[in-house]
């Protein structure tokens, strides 16, 4: 179309040629001048709409959709991330978002099309990239096969390095020469184990084909002791054939190629050990101890614990014992608990096969339950009272979990959950024993018991209640047998349970006050030592000669040892519970009450006389706090019965006689004092007693045992000489009175 004729013909005017020109020229330039900036506003306002348009738009999809901050960092690792030619646009984004992502899109026309050149290539790269991908799949299987061969036992002979060979090849090949060299590189290996461990090789070898058979333990002993300063404390993960393909830097290249080499190291290590515990046990169960203590978050844990749990039930005593040391240090250096529920899960399994009548002559012995009563359990509180709360109140999601993951302490959410499935695995194997109790030992019974009375009250009511009867069954067959210490672990395990948060169970608890009677009387002949369950006195792990002149003393294993190991100490942990349990003595009567006393004071008269003493001061204890049993100190007694035939006066001032005619310094003061003491107000059970309670007091059995040798004479230093004649003593009733003194109404 024709445009318009400017300047319009209305425009211009008719007027004399000098001013015509003028005005034509002012007339011209101002319509320019007004046509221009009408323009330029027009832009400016349409930019300005769009923009505005525009904002409008963002803020209705943010609406819609809201910007999270797992989603903004994710489109700002889009944004950032390195150009790869050849990239789909379904794997980098759109090319034009971000500015240096490059897709399919860069290399197309304008109309979206692909040429044949650009399409011939990228089928290449296609085809390039399947067989790169099936290249990785197939290491990956053959990683795989590789790491299953090992954890069978079975993998195959590697070639030794070349470091190793020539150790070899140097060493004179003699007993002597090769216990030199397992020396030389114990050594190198400890003091650099990222440029020596590659003549770790030297240990399996000489293992293998060593002069003789020392040198062949020797070996593997050194390999066991080396390798178990060198192992970390967590789990090292295979990398994919990817992640090798990465860049990486020097030092993190050393590490990954460290950490690789202790890990084929151990799966070699780990089925030689296997094997040489089954070929020789007694010989290696320290080495299985200590790698069980050093990698229980270390690769292949399940293979390792459950080799440990076979072997600490074997037959062999000397194994047992030194195996179950190993996992009960590992259990209480434990802190995430995993390591722990794979122990009970094995035990658990070695229980459920012996009730199958499958577990062999042995079944399940005592060491491992006592293993049990060292786990963790607990730590979520201690985690739960150090964690601040208040700094994380605001902190979002992925703060919470990024601050988790660089944490060494797991959080007390994640601690009371793996308490939870541990307590139910070993509630499990407890109560399996329990109704099974006819397979097992009384040992075995006793220490189950142990574990119910320390972890039963976090049970709920209903499976509680079932624990409760199960106790009285066993309290009641333990009782037929004459088993006290069964029945004083039975009765132990019923009022510790019935005093905490389920004394308000109405339940049938008449039978506990009987059955305690009858348990004091059948413990007398285990009152002979503190330790009277133990098989070794002192027992182990509790005491040390530091320096060969100080004797110092574990008070967390001794404390242990007189809860599962100690008859006297039973027999005052039964006193206490029943004196607490609404259930038991907390409001008995005083018939009940008299009784209990004259049972504990004729324990107390016929026991040792070191272990009578705790007794003694326990029962002086309660008999000064009621007043309305002091008539137990006659010789009359008193008549705390209904009346008729049956009722009978109970009196313990029989008991005390015994007492005062000691030859012990100590039990003859008590039972000449005793009674004035307890009838006295302002008295006290303090100054005929030397030990501040009757706990203290055991506790301190052996050291004065110790005491006493410093008062004995060496051994040559005195030459006695030897009398002639027969020694004349007690020859008239003047000189008896004169010797045993004045026993009160003797």
């Amino acid at each position: 179309c024709r445009r318009p004729p400017w300047p319009p013909a209305a425009m211009v005017k008719k007027l004399t040629t000098a001013s015509a020109g003028f005005l034509l020229n002012a007339t011209l330039d101002d319509v320019t001048e007004g046509r221009a900036s009408y323009t330029q506003t027009g832009r400016r306002k349409r930019n300005r709409d769009k923009a505005e348009q525009r904002t409008q738009e963002i803020e209705l999809q943010a609406e819609k959709a809201p910007r999270l901050q797992a989603k903004w960092l994710e489109d700002e690792r889009k944004k950032t991330q390195l150009p790869r030619p050849g990239r789909e646009a379904s794997e980098g984004g759109a090319p034009g978002e971000g500015g240096i992502g490059v897709g399919i899109e860069d290399f197309e026309g304008g109309d979206g099309t692909l040429g044949k050149k650009k399409a011939r290539r990228m089928a290449v790269l296609a085809a390039k990239k399947s067989r790169e991908a099936g290249k990785k799949g197939n290491a990956e299987k053959r990683a795989h096969a590789v790491a299953a061969e090992a954890l069978k036992g079975k993998a195959k002979k590697t070639a030794m390095t070349p470091a190793a060979a020539e150790l070899l090849q140097r060493c004179r090949r003699d007993p002597a020469g090769e216990q030199r060299l397992l020396a030389l590189v114990a050594e190198r290996v400890s003091g650099n184990p990222e440029k020596e461990l590659e003549i770790f090789d030297v240990f399996f070898e000489l293992h293998n084909h060593g002069s003789d058979a020392t040198t062949k333990n020797l070996a593997l002993l050194s390999a066991v002791a080396v390798f178990k300063d060198l192992v970390p404390g967590y789990r090292i993960r295979e990398q994919t054939e990817a992640e090798k393909n990465q860049v990486r830097s020097k030092v993190v290249l050393t590490m990954e190629k460290h950490e690789m080499t202790l890990l084929q190291t151990y799966r070699r290590l780990l089925p030689a050990i296997e094997a040489a515990m089954k070929r020789d046990g007694p010989t290696f169960a320290n080495a299985l101890s200590a790698l069980v203590k050093a990698g229980p978050d270390f690769n292949y844990r399940q293979r390792l614990i459950h080799t440990a749990v076979r072997h600490a039930n074997s037959g062999d005593a000397g194994v047992r014992r030194a195996v179950s040391e190993g996992l009960q240090d590992m259990v209480e250096a434990d802190q995430r608990l995993e390591a722990s529920k794979e122990l009970v899960l094995a035990v658990g399994h070695i229980a459920q096969t012996t009730a199958a009548g499958k577990g062999g002559a042995g079944g399940l012995h005592i060491e491992l339950l006592q293993v049990f009563l060292r786990l963790q359990v607990g730590r979520a509180e201690s985690a739960a009272l150090q964690e601040d709360t208040g700094a994380m109140k605001d902190a979002d999601d992925e703060t919470r979990k990024g601050l988790a993951e660089s944490s060494i302490t797991q959080g007390s959410a994640h601690l009371e959950k793996a308490e939870a499935e541990l307590l139910y695995e070993v509630f499990c194997v407890y109560l399996r024993v329990m109704r099974q109790r006819h397979f097992h030992g009384r040992e075995l019974i006793a220490c189950v018991l142990v574990g119910l009375a320390r972890w039963g009250q976090q049970v709920n009511l209903e499976l509680l209640l079932e624990i409760l009867q199960e106790l009285r069954h066993a309290v009641r067959d333990a009782i037929k047998q004459s088993d006290e210490l069964v029945a004083l672990q039975g009765l132990n395990c019923a009022l510790v349970l019935l005093s905490g948060p389920s004394q308000a169970l109405i339940t049938d608890a008449t039978w506990l006050e009987t059955a305690l009677t009858q348990a004091f009387a059948l413990a007398l002949p285990s009152l002979y030592s503190t330790h009277s369950e133990s098989a070794e006195w002192p027992p182990a792990r509790c005491y040390d000669l530091a320096g060969g002149t100080s004797l110092q003393y574990s008070r967390k294993e001794l404390a242990a040892t007189l809860e599962a190991e100690s008859v006297p100490f039973l027999v005052l942990r039964c006193l206490d519970n029943a004196m607490r349990c609404p259930h038991g003595f907390g409001k008995a009567s005083d018939g009940v009450l008299a009784t209990l006393l004259e049972a504990l004071f004729l324990l107390a008269a016929g026991a040792d006389s070191f272990v009578g003493m705790a007794l003694l001061r326990e029962a002086s204890t309660l008999l000064k706090k009621n007043r309305r049993l002091h008539t137990l100190l006659d010789p009359e007694g008193g008549l705390f019965g209904l009346g008729g035939i049956t009722d009978r006066a109970v009196s313990i001032a029989w008991q005390l006689q015994p007492l005062a005619c000691s030859l012990a310094p100590a039990p003859a003061r008590i039972g000449r004092g005793l009674a004035d003491v307890i009838r006295g107000r302002r008295a006290l059970l303090g100054d005929i007693f030397s030990a501040r309670d009757a706990k203290s007091w055991l506790e301190s059995e052996f050291p004065q045992h110790l005491v006493a040798l410093l008062e004995a004479p060496k051994p040559g230093s005195q030459k006695v000489q030897p009398t002639r004649g027969a020694a004349s003593f007690c020859d008239s009733p003047e000189e008896l009175r004169r010797r045993i003194g004045d026993c009160g109404g003797f």
